[in-house]
């Protein structure tokens, strides 16, 4: 048999293109056709699946990164600027106070203490030193701060706190810019084709699992969304922890002082989670600063990832942190819940 050559169209730039889309196309086909006759698979996936609340929250976490390092320490939206700046209770501390503070328990319950507050927690870990110069820059004086005190103090900057050091304020709106873009371009592209390997539970395109949060200008919560359920039940441990280190009872003093300074009263809480932190445990802390520790008991509480608390258990261990913190709230507002 004669040879086949590759005819002019294959030898042309035309032709990978119109195998690109053929297969695009099929694929587009073929997913439509496969939510329809393939049960079991929950929604197109993280991305896909993620909805922006309102016009009130700016992405916060993407797969490729966070956002709100670079939004709260640089300044770049004026709302949430003014919001942080105008707040009388403050709090702080890593991911597992974001995934643990939900405004629907917040919300009406500050709006009847007449006081306004900001949940100033971060990503990545992050500990003392990046809230506290955030604190510093722009000269804030909560009446009365709440800290996750669990691996806070004299945790040092995360790795990614250390690239948003080295940024400025140019680089932090372009790249809120671009997650946004690339957000926005991924919903799409997943929408259209998802990974199907993922939704049925197995790694497939060199992807892992992750969580996309928006974050409220309003008062700094998160939403995440998607929340997977939360089904695994643990036991809290004991608030005690590990004898304090040198180096973790300097930078509790260090902050201490800081708040001190700013006339800003300092509580502690531990958001319960399976496995605690790194370094001492918040009792440690509380003793050694003299200052109040309130960790409410709920039970039942669930995960959904062994460290953050599942949605329905995030709701219920908020109502019950306000309900306890209310008490501290009468030097800050007399006339509020707390004195009722």
């Amino acid at each position: 048999m004669r040879p086949r050559h590759p005819t002019r169209f294959q030898t042309t730039g035309a032709f990978p293109a119109a195998v690109f889309v053929v297969t695009v196309v099929t694929a587009v086909l073929a997913t439509d056709l496969a939510r329809i006759g393939v049960p079991g698979p929950g929604g197109a996936g993280d991305v896909a699946d993620s909805e922006r609340p309102d016009a009130d929250h700016y992405l916060a976490n993407h797969v490729g990164g966070h956002v709100d390092h670079h939004v709260l320490y640089f300044g770049t939206d004026a709302e949430t600027l003014t919001q942080l700046r105008a707040a009388q209770v403050i709090f702080l501390g890593n991911s597992r106070i974001m995934f643990a503070l939900r405004p629907e328990a917040l919300r009406p319950f500050f709006a009847a203490a007449g006081l306004p507050y900001y949940v100033m927690g971060f990503g990545f870990a992050e500990a003392d030193r990046f809230p506290l110069a955030i604190i510093r820059k722009f000269d804030l004086h909560p009446a009365l701060v709440v800290v996750n005190a669990d691996g806070f103090f004299g945790g040092g900057l995360s790795s990614w706190a250390e690239v948003v050091n080295r940024d400025t304020a140019f680089a932090a709106r372009k790249l809120q810019l671009e997650a946004e873009a690339a957000h926005e371009a991924r919903r799409m592209v997943e929408r259209l084709l998802p990974n199907w390997l993922q939704r049925f539970g197995l790694p497939g395109l060199g992807l892992r699992r992750g969580f996309i949060a928006y974050r409220s200008r309003q008062d700094g919560t998160w939403e995440v969304s998607p929340w997977p359920e939360g089904t695994q039940g643990f036991v809290e441990p004991p608030p005690d922890g590990p004898a304090l280190g040198r180096g973790e009872a300097v930078a509790a003093r260090a902050f201490k002082a800081e708040l001190d300074a700013r006339g800003s009263r300092l509580v502690l809480t531990r958001v319960p989670s399976p496995e605690p932190m790194p370094g001492a445990g918040p009792a440690q802390f509380a003793a050694l600063l003299g200052v109040p520790l309130v960790i409410p008991e709920v039970a039942a509480l669930t995960t959904h990832d062994h460290s953050h608390l599942s949605q329905a258990s995030a709701h219920d261990w908020s109502r019950a942190l306000v309900q306890a913190l209310a008490p501290h709230l009468r030097s800050v507002h007399p006339n509020g819940p707390a004195g009722r």
